[in-house]
């Protein structure tokens, strides 16, 4: 595409004619990572979407990941930035589909790992996408974190918008782009490219500074000086300081007096609390008469509240009523008291802004809700001063308000104009003659830094010894607002609470932990092992978590938000579920909701995969060694499924319905065949363990000696005087000497993908609850000495062959080397990180879940029934 066409095609999405420097983004078709400068209002949604949609989607140049994840701070921003890049992608591409998939929690998010070979674009609040990429997703199943870490982590461009609004997070997300990096430069495969992209109207290149990262030697993308005329730049926003203006009664006078009939007045304050007590004495002197009688005056300007602690169902109602940009304001006019969630990416435009004196970053976006289209001119109105005290300055502290207060006074004397050319002016002036005070403007020195030891130790998702998971949050926010998503059901008994479906994105609402730690009322958390929600003990909670409350307990108010001590809520209406592969409902650990199809045996099963699974490498360009180890995996991942006791969770009289009462290969059978609960005897049992333990053995029968077993090791037997545990005859098998040729490394790779192919077994075999609970010694259902019956199963020649009987042993599970198999679990596991790295094997595990998900959802009639 030539560049006057790409100018042609970028009109036609967005109407409007592309900048030079979203030009010149998309002229380079070089993707790596990049740092952009742009102020507000000049298009840096558009600039990047369009890039990564030209390139990747209109070009197909597959230097370029497939993935756009665009993280942003606040979830008003995700909101609002959905509909409009669909509404780009509609016009871009409307025979190429590019789903659009939102990352805030609930079953909407989980579809969009299905995707692991098609473009699409991620949507998501830090909080969603960071944890994700730390393998502890908020809000997901836990068999999911590691397909969405590995996903995030290969055939990605990263878009962080709003850096200055990231906190801690910022440097999360350089330390991890420094780890990928580092696995590259350790001979650790990268198998798809990664990239990330920081941006901000007041980005600072020192933020990205790193222990782990050194700084990117490209300066950032930005406007230069000489093209800073015309269009936008001539926007004039007349810059006023009020400092006796606090007390919330005050402002709201105040707010009252400024504002113009006909206009909006947007009033952007630090804390939720003071927007509510504005908002109240607002609303209060635009009421007249008494009692019953008290009604709205009829010249009284529409009045909304904006907060971070609404229901998703609430913030779409906004988006759709008066936060966007062709919504124009009643007769009377409009006025929006908000906090931060409108100071970036909003597109409004106040004729009048009112706001806190808050950090400069922070004026910086206010100043760009005012006045904010060409030929428009505002006012902009900066009230209160610096307070004595870090209690009444947060969220903020004094010193970052003194400095900015500094600016203002600077900024007033200088011209009192706050548009994007005298802002531009000024901090330029600041670079060349007052760098102390530049430096005050913008500091960046996070409380938490992620390092190299706690990526690694978060690969392992299992939980420890006391049921709980590491915490990512530090990682994510610091300071008090780190939050857990609260959704209420009418709920009356126990019963109802096991029945509950999966919450969904409209009922969610972002509540602080402290708040939720002060409730006096009962606090539900799904719980993983029994697929039910539990009763929670507050102090276990932790920020990320989804939680339920009970309706009639309140703490909810349409027109406040979260409200502690509110009446009783009034829950969103649920519509109808969408159907959903991967639903986090089902996740469970004793679930096996992939099971659920059509009636298929696991040799059909395990062919149907393979061939999903050899689509999808073709597709990614994955390297030939890779991609065989990969397709064998998925040939062979559900061997487990032979085990009497996964055989024996399919009704008899469903087999009788289909005539497959004697045969005990089956893989799949539809919902309705599935007994409740389907291990009575052995609760938790995992076949993909199973499988895993039967790979062992075939190869054991076949070639105890390989370098993946006893060989490495004999020297060391004969020395301790170990007793070597040795088959009693070796076989002659297609399957096993297929897997015999395999080298010790990619036999481990393979055992990993087989076992790790769920999410729930991975790192570990160790019992769980479950296990201790049925006092059957066994791990994850399954015991010492089981037998796993024999299967048919195609060889690499294609043909059909049967596996011979196997019997498991759990030998592996233990410390140190073993005399039936070598080395244990945990240091194959140690090994395979120290070869592909974390982010490799996770985004394999995704190829290979992805190839079983596709292929249990095939319609297709099993030829082994005919």
């Amino acid at each position: 595409m030539t560049e006057r066409s790409f100018d042609t095609w970028f009109q036609e999405i967005t109407n409007f004619p592309p900048h030079e420097w979203q030009r010149e983004l998309a002229r380079d078709q070089a993707c790596r990572d990049r740092l952009l400068r742009i102020p507000t209002g000049f298009g840096k949604t558009a600039g990047v979407t369009l890039s990564w949609l030209h390139h990747r989607v209109m070009r197909g140049d597959d230097r370029w990941p497939r993935r756009l994840v665009f993280c942003l701070p606040m979830r008003v921003l995700v909101e609002q930035t959905q509909g409009v890049i669909e509404a780009w992608i509609a016009r871009a591409a409307p025979t190429v589909p590019v789903p659009v998939h939102v990352l805030m929690g609930g079953v909407e998010a989980d579809r969009w790992a299905l995707d692991v070979d098609r473009p699409a674009i991620l949507l998501g609040t830090q909080d969603m996408l960071l944890s994700r990429a730390l393998n502890r997703g908020y809000g997901a199943a836990r068999g999911m974190w590691p397909m969405e870490y590995g996903l995030l982590h290969q055939d990605a461009l990263w878009v962080l918008d709003e850096v200055q609004l990231m906190d801690v997070g910022l440097a999360t997300s350089a330390q991890l782009a420094a780890f990928r990096d580092q696995d590259l430069a350790n001979a650790r495969p990268r198998l798809r490219p990664v990239h990330t992209w920081w941006m901000s109207a007041t980005l600072q290149p020192r933020w990205l500074e790193t222990v782990d990262r050194p700084p990117i030697a490209e300066p950032p993308l930005h406007i230069p000086s000489e093209q800073r005329r015309g269009g936008l730049f001539d926007i004039r926003k007349q810059l006023v300081r009020a400092p006796e203006v606090q007390d919330p009664k005050a402002l709201a006078a105040y707010v009252a007096e400024q504002h113009v009939p006909g206009t909006l007045t947007l009033v952007v304050l630090n804390r939720v609390q003071r927007a509510v007590e504005v908002h109240e004495a607002l609303n209060a002197s635009m009421l007249e008469g008494k009692g019953k009688a008290r009604a709205r005056k009829a010249d009284a300007p529409e009045l909304r509240l904006v907060h971070s602690r609404f229901r998703g169902a609430e913030r779409a109602l906004w988006a759709k009523e008066f936060l966007r940009g062709d919504a124009k304001p009643p007769t009377a006019g409009r006025i929006i008291v908000a906090t931060q969630v409108v100071e970036a990416g909003v597109d409004i435009s106040a004729r009048t802004l009112v706001t806190d004196l808050a950090p400069w970053s922070s004026l910086v976006q206010r100043f760009g809700r005012a006045a904010r289209y060409v030929g428009q001119s505002g006012r902009v109105v900066v009230v209160g001063g610096v307070p004595e005290g870090d209690k009444d300055a947060a969220p903020y502290t004094v010193q970052q308000l003194a400095s900015s207060d500094e600016a203002v006074t600077r900024l007033l004397a200088r011209e009192a104009d706050g548009s994007p050319r005298a802002l531009e002016a000024f901090e330029e002036e600041l670079a060349k003659h007052d760098t102390a005070l530049l430096g005050r403007l913008y500091p960046y020195e996070p409380l938490h830094v992620l390092r190299r030891r706690d990526i690694d130790e978060l690969f392992d998702t299992g939980a420890d010894l006391s049921g709980a998971d590491l915490d990512v949050s530090r990682y994510i926010r610091s300071g008090d607002e780190r939050d857990v998503r609260v959704f209420w059901r009418a709920i009356e008994h126990a019963k109802q609470i096991d029945l509950l479906e999966s919450p969904r994105r409209e009922e969610l609402c972002p509540v602080p932990i402290g708040d939720i730690r002060k409730w006096k009322y009962d606090v539900y958390v799904f719980d993983y092992l029994d697929g039910t929600w539990v009763n929670k003990r507050i102090d276990r909670i932790v920020p990320g978590m989804t939680l339920l409350l009970a309706a009639k307990d309140g703490g909810y108010d349409v027109e406040s938000g979260w409200s502690p001590g509110s009446s009783p809520v009034d829950p969103v209406p649920l519509g109808a579920q969408r159907a959903n592969p991967l639903a986090w409902t089902s996740a469970s650990e004793e679930s096996d909701s992939l099971s659920a199809a059509p009636w298929k045996t696991i040799a059909t099963h395990g062919r149907e995969a393979e061939e999903q699974a050899a689509t999808i490498c073709s597709a990614l360009g994955l390297p030939a060694p890779i991609a065989a180890i990969v397709t064998l995996a998925a040939r062979w991942h559900d061997v487990g499924k032979a085990h009497e006791v996964f055989q024996a969770a399919i009704r008899d009289d469903a087999r009788r319905s289909r005539h497959l009462e004697k045969r005990r290969d089956l893989a799949k059978a539809p919902d309705g065949a599935w007994a409740r609960p389907p291990y009575p005897n052995r609760p938790g049992f995992r076949h993909e363990l199973a499988s895993t333990l039967a790979l062992f053995e075939l190869l054991r029968t076949v070639a105890p000696m390989h370098p993946a077993l006893l060989g490495p090791h004999i020297e060391l037997f004969e020395l301790t005087g170990v007793s070597l545990d040795l088959p009693n005859t070796l076989i002659e098998h297609p399957l096993a000497n297929e897997i015999a040729s395999l080298s010790a490394v990619d036999f481990d790779l393979l055992a990993w993908l087989v076992c790790s192919h769920h999410g729930k077994v991975r790192c570990t075999w160790t019992s769980t609850p479950r296990d201790q609970d049925s006092r059957h010694g066994g791990i994850h259902g399954v015991c010492e000495g089981d037998t796993l019956p024999a299967f048919e199963l195609l060889d690499g020649a294609g043909k059909m062959s049967e596996v011979p009987p196997m019997k498991l042993s759990l030998t592996g599970a233990a410390m140190g080397l073993g005399p039936r198999y070598g080395a244990s679990w945990g240091e194959r596991v140690a090994g395979l990180l120290a070869t592909h790295g974390p982010f490799t094997l996770a985004f394999l595990e995704a190829v290979l879940r992805t190839a079983d998900v596709r292929a249990s959802i095939l319609a297709t009639e099993d030829p082994l029934f005919q």
